[in-house]
């Protein structure tokens, strides 16, 4: 790399391609990981979002902000796991499943065609694709006895995921 610079004469290559070294790092830091923020800072994040989903009045602003609260409660059924807390996780889980139906029938009684204009669609469907596969690690950490009710949301979000599919590719 060092021999790149040396003998570049082209100051514009070289430009581009530190542009495009700082572009591929801010493009992999631009997500904050949830799992990563502390309890109380998603506890807060949680009633910033529900504050916003009173005000907002548009679909799509108010499907975003419904995924962003599911995420926040998704993080929230991991936390009481650890501490032992059942009856929290199924406390979450209420609240998640009517989140994202409420985020289901939010976009889906717009009026609006998916496949013209999918924004809102599209960013469910995605939310909801990796919260099957979250919901999936945290049934895996509960014994039989208590994953029945994750094994039962996981059919129930990918029936929402495959309707929200089926709207988006007629």
């Amino acid at each position: 790399m060092n021999d790149f610079w040396k003998t570049s004469r082209r100051p514009l290559v070289r430009l581009m391609v530190l542009c495009l070294a700082l572009l591929a790092a801010a493009s992999c830091s631009g997500r904050v990981n949830i799992f990563s923020e502390s309890r109380d800072e998603r506890l807060r994040r949680l009633d910033q979002e529900r504050a916003r989903l009173a005000r907002s009045t548009g679909p799509i602003d108010r499907t975003r902000t419904q995924i962003e609260i599911s995420n926040l409660l998704v993080s929230m059924m991991d936390d009481a796991i650890d501490d032992g807390d059942i009856e929290r996780l199924d406390q979450r889980l209420t609240e998640y499943r009517s989140t994202v139906i409420d985020a289901r029938n939010t976009i889906m009684d717009s009026g609006r065609n998916a496949a013209q204009n999918s924004a809102g669609f599209r960013e469910l469907e995605i939310a909801l694709r990796q919260h099957v596969r979250q919901l999936g690690d945290i049934g895996t950490q509960l014994t039989f006895q208590f994953r029945q009710p994750i094994t039962e949301l996981m059919d129930e979000v990918s029936g929402i995921r495959d309707e929200l599919l089926a709207a988006l590719f007629p």
